[in-house]
């Protein structure tokens, strides 16, 4: 005879929770008759797991905690509903619990049940705190409640008496301090769009952030928990500061004198930060992050720039929302772990929901990664210092912390695997931009105008040389002053010093679109550089490059426009320009058409809606 029994559907929301459902799943799937899953969109293998289980999954976009809760709660089709979270375990005696109600040995008259939940932040069990008892109501009979529609806390609305079960819901929630970080500011945002006030003066977020710490930490009991109730009074007094503090910044009349307001355009909804070292006239990451701004401005969006120094003059300047954090008084080894940390407070205090970061700052989003630490100390580049394992420990957790890690060239990628053991699904390789507009060929008479002013000698085939793109001057001095070819080199930047009449320091430049495009090559020799954009930058202007085996940008340039060398082979480097010489005698060697000789799309506009887009797929990948 079957033993009586009424079924069961049990219901989840996710979102790129391959790291929990399973776990999840394993406990309740023999427990079900039913399980429905709706899905906000998962990158990951999250709907995979899901049907492994047998369940139903249906994807929906992301209205918010209950409006997708009813959902799934409209798809369900038996008696009872289970209503759990990804991140939720039901415990062996709380099942036993479950089953006596299915099986009829429940209270008749009861239409929903509470659990006793227990949860977890960060790796800790809180016993206090407001956490525990916390008694939650996720079993009850299908017609007979609903889920409020609010987005974030949402609670079950039912009308009738409700039980309770023996045995315990375990919550592993906030793994991380990233987390608590990024949910922190998540449900506060949520919790400000439904904050009805008249008025949020400038001291409502301290009074209702400042109760916030002392009732969880003191009539909550939080102290019993130790360093852990201390850490859950901290993030409830956040939490409570920062919605009270989004409301009023969300207030038009708490706002009326804010000559900002016009730099709080968003894309998609969010506010976009990008961190860098400096904003002023420079090349590399300076140059990146101006191309970026200029390219975002194009779209109406004006992003929040933190960085410790701003050339007020730069036209850039005006399309941004400008936060200096000073840290030049510091000696040089500590600026960028102070710069890191105090961006941390920062970043929530301008409102910016995602960080772009051209810097080394471990609370960035999409982080920005031109070159790393162990590979230029690899190569040479950079001279062993007491400070390295600061340097690489900070990176590290740069990596580790970022959501999306952009690395500039497939060279960088592999560094990144290789030196912090990067997952691949993390980095996605984004060649950087060049300006199109800046570099292109030169007409023949204004070339050969340039040629003079430059002090070419006529009938040598001039040579450019960045001074300040890394190391690998010695191996020019050493050729340029010793041949007897007829060339001459032209160097840009730092200035060097030589003997040779064949060697030409022209000093920092401005104009170096125009040295690119009276040149006949240029030559990119440093032993490391993660790409080198100066070599895209000459191709543009119809000049070729000679590169050396660990520059970036050789990944990029057609063969026919480049000549490799190595600085392990002495006579490589001879045989690299005797080569573009022979393409130079033969008057083969511009480039007439620069643009068909690079492999990807440089252009600004392009790279920059990468970034954004990558920016949406991280803020959607937050919302559960």
């Amino acid at each position: 005879m079957t033993a009586y029994r009424e079924a069961l559907t049990v219901i989840i929301i996710t979102l790129n929770e391959a790291h929990d459902i399973e776990a999840c799943l394993s406990v309740v799937s023999s427990l079900a008759d039913e399980i429905i899953v709706v899905d906000a969109g998962s990158t990951d293998s999250t709907v995979k797991i899901c049907k492994s289980f047998g369940a139903l999954v249906v994807t929906a976009n992301w209205p918010g905690f209950g409006p997708q809760k009813n959902r799934a709660l409209a798809l369900a089709s038996r008696p009872w509903v289970l209503s759990l979270d990804a991140d939720e375990r039901v415990t062996l005696r709380l099942r036993k619990s479950i089953e006596k109600v299915l099986s009829g040995q429940g209270q008749s008259s009861r239409i929903a049940y509470a659990m006793s939940r227990r949860s977890q932040f960060c790796g800790c069990w809180a016993n206090y705190s407001g956490w525990s008892p916390d008694w939650v109501v996720r079993l009850f009979r299908r017609g007979t409640a609903r889920f409020s529609d609010d987005i974030v806390h949402e609670r079950l609305i039912f009308d009738g008496p409700i039980g309770r079960l023996d045995g315990q819901l375990l919550h592993y929630s906030y793994r991380s301090k990233k987390e608590v970080a990024e949910k922190t500011i998540a449900y506060a945002r949520a919790a400000a769009q439904k904050l009805h006030t008249h008025r949020i003066s400038v001291l409502t977020p301290f009074i209702h952030g400042g109760f916030a710490f002392v009732r969880t930490l003191i009539l909550r009991a939080g102290f019993l928990d130790g360093l852990t109730g201390l850490e859950i009074a901290r993030m409830n007094a956040r939490a409570t500061f920062l919605k009270y503090y989004y409301a009023r910044c969300a207030d038009p009349s708490a706002h009326s004198n804010d000559n900002t307001s016009e730099m709080h355009e968003t894309w998609r909804g969010l506010r976009i930060g990008l961190s860098c070292q400096v904003l002023g006239h420079s090349g590399g990451f300076e140059r990146y992050a101006r191309d970026v701004i200029g390219a975002m401005a194009e779209r109406h969006i004006y992003p929040i720039v933190f960085a410790r120094k701003f050339d007020k003059t730069l036209p850039e300047y005006k399309l941004v929302d400008a936060q200096a954090i000073q840290v030049n008084w510091l000696p040089r080894a500590l600026r960028d772990t102070v710069f890191s940390w105090r961006l941390q407070t920062r970043r929530i205090r301008s409102l910016a929901d995602i960080v772009i970061a051209c810097n080394r700052v471990d609370s960035g989003d999409i982080v920005i990664c031109g070159g790393t630490h162990p590979g230029a100390l690899r190569y040479g580049r950079n001279k062993p210092k007491w400070n390295d394992g600061l340097q690489i420990a900070l990176e590290r957790r740069i990596y580790q912390n970022a959501g999306v890690i952009v690395a500039h060239s497939k060279m960088m990628e592999q560094e990144i695997r290789q030196y912090f053991g990067i997952a691949p699904n993390k980095i996605r390789i984004i060649y950087p931009p060049v300006r199109s507009d800046r570099f292109s060929p030169m007409i023949p008479v204004h070339r050969d105008t340039m040629r003079a002013k430059l002090g070419i000698p006529e009938g040598y085939a001039a040579f450019v040389f960045v001074a300040n793109t890394g190391k690998g001057f010695e191996l020019l001095r050493t050729y340029f002053e010793k041949t007897s070819e007829p060339v001459y080199l032209l160097v840009t930047g730092r200035p060097v010093t030589s003997l040779s009449p064949r060697i030409c320091s022209l000093g920092y430049r401005t104009d170096m679109q125009h040295v690119f495009g009276a040149a006949d090559f240029t030559i990119v020799p440093s032993p490391y550089e993660p790409f080198g954009l100066v070599g895209i930058e000459s191709i543009l202007c119809g000049t070729p490059v000679l590169t050396a085996e660990n520059v970036g940008c050789a990944e990029v340039i057609r063969k026919d426009a480049q000549w490799r060398f190595s600085h392990l082979n002495a006579g490589s480097f001879s045989a690299a320009i005797e080569q573009a010489l022979s393409r130079w005698r033969s008057s083969t060697v511009r480039l007439t058409q620069p643009d068909q000789y690079i492999l990807y799309d440089y252009n600004v506009a392009s790279h920059t809606r990468h970034l954004l887009e990558l920016a949406s797929e991280l803020a959607g990948c937050r919302r559960s």
